[in-house]
């Protein structure tokens, strides 16, 4: 940060500098600036000058001064004539810059000075009314000029020393009052001007220093907001590449995993006992590696402010009981008692996100149940008061390890792990709560925790969860439902785009456990061809978005472009990928996607997904 204070206080260069060097850009900056201020009166105030000279001069035509008044206007007009000339010449030079400039204007100024003050030897110590107006003119002129050449001390004093030297020794040689009186005070006025000429220039490099060191800032904010803007760029795009690639390999094992236990389920028994609990061992490691991946996707949207909260109306009590449900299977293996408590209707119908509200309980019951090794964790739900409006209080209470005071303020900060006595750690990221309290605010409420050691820990989640009317309940066939997964009830024709091989034979082979006929390619040309060779053989399209030679967005918006220029129907196409951030959503839309299927999928997702794109008459 720069020193004004500093700046006022070098006043022997004429230029402010900062506590530290002066940087050369900001010294050239203020030497053309100081330099346009002192040359930007000098066509008007020498025009002036001139034609005051010779107004002058003509008032004294009758005297015997008028020789001297012709050569003295004579004078006046050459020094306007340099001074108007040295100001063309800089204004074309190309390096205004150059401290040369200064000094040849200080030059100039005092020789302009010298001509002017001319007028103060050949006054008429006998005439009153003459010598009065010269000192008039000449004390006038060193006013505009102080005025006009303030942003620098020294050609305002090149120009106003000889200005008024030889007007105060005429005066003062006259010895008597008038002369003492007028050279006092012209010597006075000479002198004011003079500290008035370096205060002003002071003031001057304060706000030419204030000026530059703000445009400096403000190019410095443009700078830091541009590359703030490239990183974040840079930071989403590694964040959706990274979602891809790991999101894919891990499509690949779960689903395969998942159809080896289908036909594992299918072989003697003597053959299933170790098998089905390694492979179970397998999804569950899948599953742990994907909630690892959401949880730091859902951390980057949150510092990215990208975080969206969404409002339906939904059921309460089936939402709890969804989440009570898988919770109660991990408390079981632990030999836990999981228990509820919950104060509210049935139906409850609520305005909110139940997605977000979902992953906030599992999150918090599933903390509770990671650290507690004995007892039970009980769910306490209810409103706050009677009114519907109220806020809803979720308690989530447990009998585990409890925490000191001191580590309350610390467990809602990213990547922070509470360890036991033992030293032992836990498994995660330490996102998981700094994640549920920052979807709390979002969602317009907040996480509060209490907490004794050896005792248990009390996590209280509070939501502005208005009641919904029975008019805004969910329709039972909405499309964010999951419907049953009976593969009898679908059936048609899907054209699968997909290049990886694993992936193909997952979503293959779960589409036609579904009942549905399929088509394979492997990148996005082949796909538009099949389309456009037969665009009604298919009823549907899951489209990867990362394809070698054409991708999925490029080959969608070929496919809309051809269809409106045929005229046909458009055909549902549905993006397949890996990417899961709301920027990749967006581009899937922006392409002319119906919907988004995000790897790694359950087969009940993509039962979903075909139940609400498929014609009715293929649902049946």
């Amino acid at each position: 940060m720069l020193s004004t204070h500093a700046a006022a206080s070098d006043h022997r260069s004429g230029q402010a500098k900062p506590t530290g060097a002066i940087l050369p850009a900001w010294r050239d900056k203020i030497r053309v600036e100081r330099m346009r201020l002192l040359l930007a009166s000098a066509l008007p105030l020498n025009l002036a000058g001139c034609a005051v000279a010779i107004a002058f001069a003509a008032l004294l035509h009758h005297s015997e001064q008028w020789p001297y008044a012709t050569i003295w206007v004579l004078l006046c007009a050459a020094g306007a004539l340099i001074r108007v000339g040295h100001t063309l010449a800089w204004h074309r030079a190309q390096a205004p810059a150059h401290k040369g400039w200064l000094i040849s204007l200080t030059v100039v100024c005092g020789l302009q000075g010298l001509a002017w003050g001319l007028a103060g030897w050949w006054q008429p110590m006998n005439s009153m009314v003459a010598s009065s107006l010269i000192v008039t003119v000449l004390a006038t002129s060193c006013a505009l000029n102080t005025l006009t050449l303030q942003a620098h001390a020294w050609p305002s004093l090149a120009m106003n020393i000889p200005l008024l030297a030889p007007a105060i020794i005429m005066l003062l040689a006259r010895q008597d009052a008038y002369g003492v009186f007028g050279g006092g005070g012209v010597l006075i006025l000479g002198l004011l001007m003079t500290i008035e000429a370096r205060r002003t220039e002071r003031r001057i490099s304060e706000l030419l220093w204030l000026r530059y060191t703000y445009d400096d800032l403000a190019e410095e904010r443009a700078q830091a907001l541009q590359a703030a803007q490239h990183h974040s760029a840079i930071k989403d795009q590694f964040l959706a590449t990274m979602s891809h690639e790991m999101r894919t390999p891990l499509h690949g094992i779960l689903g395969v995993t998942q159809l080896v236990q289908k036909q594992l389920a299918q072989a003697p028994e003597p053959l299933r006992g170790e098998a089905e609990a390694q492979l179970s061992l397998i999804e569950h490691t899948g599953e742990h590696l994907l909630g690892l991946i959401n949880d730091l996707l859902d951390f980057a949207r949150i510092e990215a402010g990208k975080l969206r909260i969404d409002h339906r109306s939904f059921d309460a009590q089936a939402t709890l009981r969804e989440v009570l449900a898988l919770q109660d299977v991990r408390a079981k293996e632990k030999g836990l008692t999981l228990g509820a408590h919950i104060d509210l209707p049935s139906p409850c119908l609520i305005e909110g996100d139940p997605t977000r509200l979902s992953q906030l309980l599992h999150n918090l019951l599933g903390n509770a149940i990671k650290f507690t090794e004995a007892g039970q964790v009980l769910l306490t739900v209810q409103r706050a008061s009677q009114q519907p409006d109220a806020m809803m209080q979720l308690t989530v209470e447990d009998s585990g390890i409890g925490m000191a005071a001191d580590q309350l303020d610390k467990i809602f900060e990213p990547f922070h792990q509470i360890e036991a006595e033992s030293g032992k750690r836990q498994q995660g990221t330490g996102l998981g709560l700094a994640i549920s309290r920052e979807l709390a605010r979002a969602m317009g409420g907040d996480i509060t925790c209490t907490s004794t050691p050896g005792v248990g820990s009390t996590f209280t989640l509070t939501l502005p969860l208005p009641t919904a009317s029975m008019a805004q309940a969910p329709s039972s066939a909405a499309p964010h439902q999951p419907v049953a997964n009976d593969p009898s009830t679908l059936r048609g024709h899907v054209l699968l785009a997909e290049d990886n091989p694993v992936n193909a034979l997952v979503a293959e082979a779960a589409l036609v456990q579904i009942g549905m006929q399929v088509t394979r390619v492997d990148n996005g040309h082949a796909a538009l061809r099949a389309l456009q060779a037969d665009h009604g053989a298919f009823d549907m399209v899951l489209m990867d978005c990362q394809m070698p030679e054409l991708d999925g967005l490029e080959a969608t918006r070929r496919l809309r472009a051809w269809e409106q220029a045929q005229q046909h129907l458009p055909k549902p196409v549905i993006a397949l990928t890996a990417n899961a951030l709301e920027g990749d959503l967006a581009r899937c839309r922006d392409a002319g996607m119906d919907g988004h299927l995000p790897k790694p999928f359950k087969q009940q997702d993509l039962h979903a997904v075909l139940q609400a794109f498929l014609s009715p008459g293929l649902t049946a």
